[in-house]
């Protein structure tokens, strides 16, 4: 079977905390043991790392830090438990005293350095994340929403430190590789510090108290009974630290993209965590496994091999000639390939689709946007594939492509003409082929919302909408016809809303004009100001879907004369209203 991640063949915690610190004994509940927790401990990490996170519940309260330490004072800085470097994040001072400016301190015998936190200004509604400097210059990275991205070698955007908050809670993750290259480069090692408690409601049970260490560990275990907590008396916690050292690597994802004399058809499929080699093979069906082979001495055909969405832009350039799907790239009738949207965005198609039904003239393009794994595989696709069951999978622009045809069809049954006319030519190609924005450039939101624009506020035909025009009315939008029309058949939520808004924000915002002093407004109007580019995009998408589903029902449920006009529940007319 092919290692699919997230459902068959999950990672292994080789050489976690969990395998090397068991459970003390003791008659305190399993549950207490934080077995999870400690398998996310390692010396050898690749993917993403925490170096910062806050989380409080009434049953679990949890903290993460990170601080660099001189590579020789790493056994210096886990001679104890507690957090080393408490003051670095901080600034003060007096002109009679010395300045104390945060970046770096001693901690016993140990120099620490500042690396990453989230600090709550007074006066501030949110948290300010902020991240060494010295690290994201190494990087050359730039601030995008959420996170900070950098560019590689082949020009592509690749992500470096993501963060998220959420009311007093956050978490700041930064892509290991690069953290250990980084530390590598400067003589460093990461501390990575722990403080983890549970709280639960059990009998009463005597003390245990425990305790782990190694070259590269040391951590504390205790659980006890606190009657004080009358609700959740049973309580445990892990307090520690451990190390992340440098990789001198020249193959991490900043310098993944095509080079000269790589051979284009060798895709990545993991990452060897012990090293950080990125771990490739061919594409070639020939040289691939299937179900039918004695053991597992080859790759599977069906193994995911993933790229950033941008793959994909080339493609949706050209919509007379590609068509994109959440499923399906498709050029003209001469070749397609199955493709798939995992967990975290990345484009998913099998190693041996990749050799068998992409031509060979793609093979380069398709190699400089691919990543290791990360997330997990579509479980449509997968219960499909795998699983030989009908499903779904998520598809934002379908469902809003799907919702505009019903109102096509109602109001032509209904009005004797739909609201919206067909797209055709460019447009229609667009919209077939839309599937949000694939960087986090901002043109790429732009383009993709100008589409929407297009097919959803440009395309209203005012025909049908003809009879609720007030008497000596001149010039007046379609938008504006369609609100009265919907109000007429009961409209109580403004179901034509988003429309005026995506209006407003094409007007206004920059997506085919100059952006103005109002392009934030009309952002914030939309409810995108806040949101990276994906997001923002099924965002609107997902509105305008409901918008749509909202006028088909009323169109259904409304009363309507044979005339083609409408009337009020009242019986009377617009016309007579106005």
């Amino acid at each position: 079977m092919p290692r699919i991640p997230g459902f068959i063949g999950q990672p292994s915690t080789s050489g976690s905390l969990a395998d090397l610190w068991g459970r003390p004994p003791g008659e305190f509940p399993d549950t207490l043991w934080p077995a999870g927790r400690l398998a996310e401990i390692k010396r050898d990490r690749d993917g993403w790392v925490t170096v910062s996170s806050h989380n409080s519940t009434p049953g679990e309260s949890s903290g993460v830090g990170c601080v660099l330490v001189v590579a020789e004072h790493g056994e210096r800085a886990l001679a104890g438990t507690s957090w080393i470097g408490r003051e670095l994040g901080t600034a003060w001072g007096a002109p009679s005293e010395s300045f104390f400016d945060g970046l770096s301190d001693v901690d016993g015998e140990a120099n620490v350095e500042f690396f990453a936190q989230v600090r709550h200004p007074s006066g501030s509604a949110v948290g300010v994340v902020e991240v060494s400097h010295p690290f994201v210059w190494f990087w050359d990275a730039f601030p995008v929403p959420n996170g900070w991205n950098y560019v590689n070698e082949a020009g592509h955007d690749q992500e470096l430190i993501r963060f998220e908050q959420r009311d007093q809670s956050w978490t700041v993750n930064v892509r290991a590789l690069e953290l250990r290259m980084y530390l590598a480069s400067t003589g460093r090692s990461a501390v990575i510090q722990v403080d983890h408690t549970l709280m639960i409601s059990h009998s009463e049970f005597d003390r245990v108290d425990d305790s782990y260490e190694n070259g590269w560990g040391h951590f504390t275990f205790c659980a006890h009974y606190m009657p004080a907590l009358a609700e959740h008396p049973a309580v445990s916690n892990i307090m520690g630290q451990y190390l992340i050292t440098g990789l001198a690597t020249s193959k991490t994802p900043r310098f993944s993209g095509l080079r000269e004399g790589e051979d284009p058809v060798n895709y990545i499929y993991s990452i060897d965590p012990e090293t950080g080699r990125q771990l490739t093979h061919t594409c070639d069906p020939a040289e691939l496994g299937s179900y039918f082979d004695k053991d597992d001495s080859r790759l599977h055909y069906l193994t995911p091999i993933y790229f950033r969405r941008a793959v994909l832009q080339p493609y949706v350039a050209e919509p007379s000639r590609y068509r994109v799907s959440n499923s399906r790239l498709e050029c003209l009738d001469i070749w397609g390939v199955d493709i798939s949207f995992n967990s975290v965005g990345l484009v998913e198609v099998y190693l041996g689709d990749i050799g068998k039904k992409i031509p060979d003239s793609e093979w380069g393009h398709w190699r400089s946007y691919n990543v290791p794994p990360e997330g997990k595989m579509d479980e449509g696709r997968f219960r499909r594939d795998f699983l030989n069951q009908w499903a779904s999978s998520r598809d934002v622009s379908g469902d809003l492509r799907r919702a505009r045809e019903s109102v096509a069809q109602v109001s032509q049954e209904v009005l004797g003409q739909p609201l919206w006319r067909p797209v055709t030519g460019t447009l229609k190609g667009e919209l077939g082929s839309l599937v949000g924005p694939l960087t986090d450039d901002p043109s790429a939101l732009n383009a993709s919302l100008l589409v929407l624009t297009k097919a959803f506020v440009d395309s209203i035909d005012p025909s049908p909408l003809k009879p609720f025009r007030i008497e000596g009315e001149k010039n007046v939008q379609s938008l504006a016809l369609l609100k009265r029309y919907l109000e007429s058949l009961g409209d109580e939520e403004d179901a034509s809303e988003i429309f005026r808004l995506l209006q407003a924000y094409r007007s206004r915002g920059g997506v085919a004009h100059l952006a103005n002093s109002d392009s934030k407004k009309a952002a914030a109007n939309l409810g995108i100001a806040t949101l990276a580019n994906l997001p923002a995009f099924e965002f609107v998408a997902e509105r305008l879907t409901s918008a749509l589903t909202r006028i088909v029902s009323l169109i259904e449920e409304g009363n309507h004369t044979s005339s083609g006009g409408a009337t009020k529940g009242d019986g009377t007319s617009v016309e007579a209203r106005s």
